[in-house]
């Protein structure tokens, strides 16, 4: 069975900013999602901090381009009201990774792929770091 990986911002924005340090294993975990060996989540909030991030970077057009292209190859589930009261009432430090982690867990990810593992201390999915996922995975990579 295919596993579903929720995708935080940091490692989208690894790739679309070509970030020196992280570029490689951020873009291997996203050909991973290409050649299927599992299915990448993100949600709507992580699109928009992203194209935020994108459109000062390098204009409007670039954002949306970029994340034309991403949508074709990750999944984007919604953040709802269950969701924001679940993050308020968290014990995350972060809201915006509450918000993260309510949105994967009621869209059944298996796995949470960022390199601020720290910040989901307090989730019920498993959260890895990308090169964790890359070990997990490779030999349905090769």
């Amino acid at each position: 069975m295919i596993k579903k990986v929720f995708i935080d911002t940091d490692i989208i924005l690894d790739v679309a900013l070509e970030r020196k340090i992280f570029w490689e294993e951020s873009r291997l975990v996203f050909l991973m999602i290409e050649n299927g060996v599992f299915q990448g989540v993100t949600s709507s909030i992580v699109i928009s901090n992203i194209y935020y991030v994108l459109m000062k970077a390098g204009g409007d057009r670039n954002a949306r381009l970029f994340i034309s292209r991403l949508i074709k190859i990750i999944s984007i589930c919604s953040v709802d009201h269950s969701d924001v009261v679940n993050a308020l009432e968290s014990k995350f430090n972060d809201f915006e990774d509450a918000l993260q982690h309510f949105a994967s867990l009621k869209n059944q990810c298996d796995y949470i792929v960022t390199r601020n593992v720290k910040d989901f201390k307090h989730s019920n999915i498993e959260t890895l770091l990308p090169m964790e996922i890359i070990s997990m995975f490779k030999e349905r990579l090769l």
